[in-house]
């Protein structure tokens, strides 16, 4: 027998055929230190032993759920997240620099303290959350917003599909999705490999979102 909410979540993704769902899930737990790849911007980190206990977990929820297709950024955790249900789904993830986390420029190895001295005007703007921003030599949130609508917004709609991606974009997409301005982003709590289902109201014409940050088993693992 399910839990409540996981069989909840089950039974919401369809409806009579009517009915698809895109499962947004953030990667799981990464290892710490410095994982440099060639081509990438940033930090590419493995997932750790927990990380993958979480992905195994993934490969348990989605096995009654008939996937179309994944999408995977280009860095290894999300990959590595999603990889037991690519196994068992027999599908190759897409990998798509559409979902890769939002770019935050320079800042990525400064302390909070360095970005205040020597982006002082950034600082504030992050704080007050009162208006749009541009991360040190990155990109807005309406920026990333755009990119992963250009996939969202693409995909067939008479089908269930799963993107792996990161904490910052998830979050984006929420807002985007809610008609909440991206700046506002903070408002939400992305887990490690929790999942975010968006799913399309045909009949309405709209998208609805029954579950945010839905974490499998042990919390503390995730």
């Amino acid at each position: 027998m399910l839990p409540p909410s996981l069989s909840d979540a089950r039974k919401g993704v369809t409806k009579g055929g009517k009915r698809m769902s895109i499962f947004v899930i953030r990667h799981a737990q990464k290892s710490m230190g410095e994982y440099h790849q060639q081509g990438l911007k940033f930090n590419d980190q493995p997932i750790t032993e927990a990380g993958f206990a979480s992905a195994r977990r993934l490969g348990d929820f989605f096995r009654p759920i008939d996937i179309a297709s994944i999408h995977v950024s280009e860095y290894l955790r999300t990959q590595q997240t999603i990889a037991y249900v690519a196994n068992e789904k027999g599908l190759v993830p897409i990998i798509d620099s559409r979902i890769n986390e939002i770019d935050i420029g320079c800042i990525e190895m400064m302390s909070d303290e360095q970005i205040k001295v020597q982006f002082p005007q950034f600082w504030d703007d992050y704080h007050a959350r009162t208006h749009e921003f541009r991360m040190p030599s990155g990109e807005t949130g309406e920026e990333a917003e755009k990119r992963i609508r250009s996939l969202f917004d693409s995909l067939d709609r008479t089908r269930h599909h799963i993107f792996s991606t990161h904490e910052g974009l998830t979050r984006i997409l929420l807002c985007s999705v809610l008609g909440i301005p991206p700046y506002k982003r903070h408002l939400f709590t992305i887990d490690y490999a929790s999942i975010t289902v968006f799913t399309y109201a045909q009949e309405f014409g709209c998208w609805t979102v029954p579950k945010v940050n839905m974490v499998l088993g042990n919390k503390e693992e995730s």
